[in-house]
């Protein structure tokens, strides 16, 4: 061996001892991997499986406690304005009031065709919540109407059509029918606004054809629409208002307590118009006198009435004056007192 030649140094023999261990470490590890991933396969797997369905039952948008949903039967109330409360005009739709006054909501779906010309175009579309507020005062009778539109439509053509919307009042009875009353015994008056004409048309129906605009015309209504920058979160709010005292035919009774209520709504950006709308199947009772005197919360609370008894001269009053009292729904809390 030449003396320039590299030294080769053998490693040091490994005792079987500890071979064994090093190889039984290796296997676990190998299967501490293997076991990882089949977690995550199954992990995934469930991921696909579970996630449809915990979506699906989480709300899309978080629930308004300070507003009421109501549907047909149930009744809601009018809330009456304290005597040193004013309006800045008789139908300011966004005047400050109305955010110290009960709001409801009520869900509006496509009308069922009455008419061979409706069904003709009937195309059953998404649908809406139209939400209203009732506020009243000595002599005149306010409804404030909110919906989102993501289209301002104000002008009306061949092809293009108005948005518009329509408060329908039944003159005797809740066995009226709500497509435009049932005959000349069960006729319905009706609210009507639209937005190319900008003013509150009153009329009168006793069934589908027989629309007729009324002699008196008392009935006056302001319109604004809220644009927002996610265009589906525009607004149209509306105020509809009428003295409470009216003469003429065919004119709802503003003073009697309870009534039956309905609305319409016309998306003229869907080319709805005449029967091709969105109603509120069937009535809700609308309780036109002042329910008995509460302390309300504040707009921001849940609202609920309040445990608190009412000042013994608010009692007295309620009790003594029969136009106080207010008729409570089954369904819906008792509202009517400005907060």
């Amino acid at each position: 061996m030449s003396d320039h030649a590299p030294i080769r140094r053998s490693a040091p023999p490994i005792s079987r001892a500890l071979w064994r261990k090093t190889c039984g470490l290796e296997e676990l590890i190998m299967t501490a991997l293997c076991l990882t991933q089949k977690l995550r396969a199954i992990g995934t797997a469930l991921s696909i499986v579970i996630s449809p369905c915990a979506f699906a039952q989480q709300p899309t948008t978080a629930a308004d406690p300070t507003i009421m949903d109501v549907s047909a039967g149930q009744t809601v109330h009018a809330t009456q304005l304290p005597e040193r409360i004013y309006l800045r005009d008789d139908n300011d739709p966004d005047d400050i009031i109305w955010a110290r006054i009960p709001a409801y909501r009520t869900l509006l779906s496509a009308a069922p065709p009455v008419h061979p010309s409706t069904a003709l175009r009937f195309e059953p579309k998404e649908s809406v919540n139209l939400y209203f507020q009732v506020a009243r005062t000595a002599d005149r009778l306010y409804v404030r109407l909110r919906w989102q539109d993501r289209t301002q439509n104000r002008k009306t053509s061949v092809d293009a059509f108005s948005d518009g919307a329509a408060i329908q009042w039944a003159l005797n009875g809740a066995d009226t029918s709500y497509m435009m009353g049932s005959g000349p015994k069960k006729p319905v008056n009706i609210w009507y606004w639209r937005a190319d004409r900008g003013e509150v048309e009153n009329l009168a129906a006793g069934g589908f054809g027989s629309t007729t605009h009324l002699p008196e015309q008392p009935v006056t209504g302001k319109a604004v629409y809220e644009a927002k920058r996610n265009e589906r979160d525009s607004e149209w709010h509306v105020v509809l208002s009428r003295p409470l005292v009216n003469k003429g035919k065919h004119q709802v009774n503003l003073q009697k307590g309870t009534i039956p209520i309905a609305f319409a709504l016309w998306q003229g950006e869907e080319s709805q118009r005449d029967g091709n709308k969105r109603v509120s199947h069937g009535w809700i009772s609308l309780n036109v006198r002042p329910a008995p005197a509460a302390t309300q919360p504040r707009a921001s609370q849940p609202y609920k009435q309040s445990a608190k008894t009412p000042k013994a001269a608010d009692a007295k009053a309620a009790t003594s004056n029969p136009s106080n009292s207010g008729v409570k729904s089954k369904d819906v809390p008792a509202a009517g007192t400005f907060y």
